[in-house]
C-alpha cells in the first residue's frame, strides 16, 4: 500500500527554489574558477605555440603558386609574395579551436612561421585576432631561441624540423596532422619523437 502523498504547492515551490539556488552556485563557482585560471595564466604569461605552415593552416596552394611564380626561391621578393597570400591559406579548424580555447583561459598563443618576414604585414593582419603573437623564424635555431624565451606549455607542429626544436628546448611536442594532399616544406614523420598527435587536426 502506497502511503506517499502528493507534494503540496509549497513543497514544490521550495524544491524549485532549491534547484535554482544550486544552479546559481554552480554558475558562480564555474565563473570564479575560470577567472582564477585566466588571472594566473595572464600574470604568469603562460602560453602555447603553434607552427604556421601545416599547423594552423594548410598553405599548400600558396606554396604551389610560388613554384610557378618565376621568382628565385627564398629571396626577399619570393618571401614577400608568399607572405602576401596568407589570406588565401585555409585555417585548420582543430588548431584554430585550440587557439580560441587557449586565449579563453588566459594563455598567450605564439604563432611561429618558418619564413622570412618580408611581406609579413598581410600574414600578421590575417591572423592577429586568432593568435597573440606572430614570429618569423626562417632558421631552425631561430625557432629554438623563441621556444627557449617564451617556454610555452606545448609546441604543436606538423613538421619534424619544428618538433625537433621543441624537443631540444625541453618543450612538450604535439603533432598536428597533415592531410594526404598537403604538399609543403618540411618532413613529416608522425611519432618520430614519441609525441602525441592531435585528433582530426588534418582537416581544413
Amino acid at each position: 500500500m502506497n502511503n506517499q502523498y502528493p507534494s503540496s504547492p509549497g513543497q514544490q515551490k521550495s524544491s524549485l527554489f532549491s534547484r535554482f539556488i544550486l544552479h546559481i552556485k554552480l554558475v558562480v563557482t564555474t565563473v570564479c574558477l575560470w577567472a582564477l585560471c585566466y588571472s594566473i595564466n595572464s600574470v604568469m604569461k603562460n602560453s602555447i605555440a603553434l607552427e604556421y605552415d601545416g599547423g594552423l593552416t594548410d598553405s599548400t596552394v600558396s606554396w604551389d603558386i610560388m613554384k610557378t611564380s618565376g621568382l628565385k626561391p627564398y629571396t626577399a621578393a619570393y618571401w614577400k609574395q608568399l607572405n602576401s597570400m596568407a589570406g588565401e591559406d585555409p585555417s585548420k579548424p582543430v588548431p584554430g579551436l585550440m587557439c580560441v580555447l587557449a586565449k579563453f583561459l588566459g594563455l598567450k598563443v605564439h604563432l611561429i612561421c618558418d619564413r622570412e618576414q618580408e611581406g609579413g604585414e598581410t600574414l600578421r593582419s590575417t591572423w592577429k585576432k586568432t593568435v597573440s603573437y606572430i614570429h618569423f623564424a626562417p632558421e631552425p635555431n631561430d625557432k629554438y631561441i623563441l621556444l627557449e624565451k617564451y617556454r610555452p606549455f606545448i609546441y604543436a607542429a606538423s613538421s619534424d624540423e619544428g618538433l625537433a626544436q621543441a624537443v631540444k628546448a625541453g618543450i612538450t611536442p604535439m603533432r598536428i596532422k597533415r592531410a594526404a594532399q598537403t604538399k609543403i616544406p618540411g618532413t613529416y614523420t608522425p611519432g618520430k619523437f614519441g609525441e602525441k598527435s592531435i585528433p582530426l587536426s588534418h582537416l581544413h
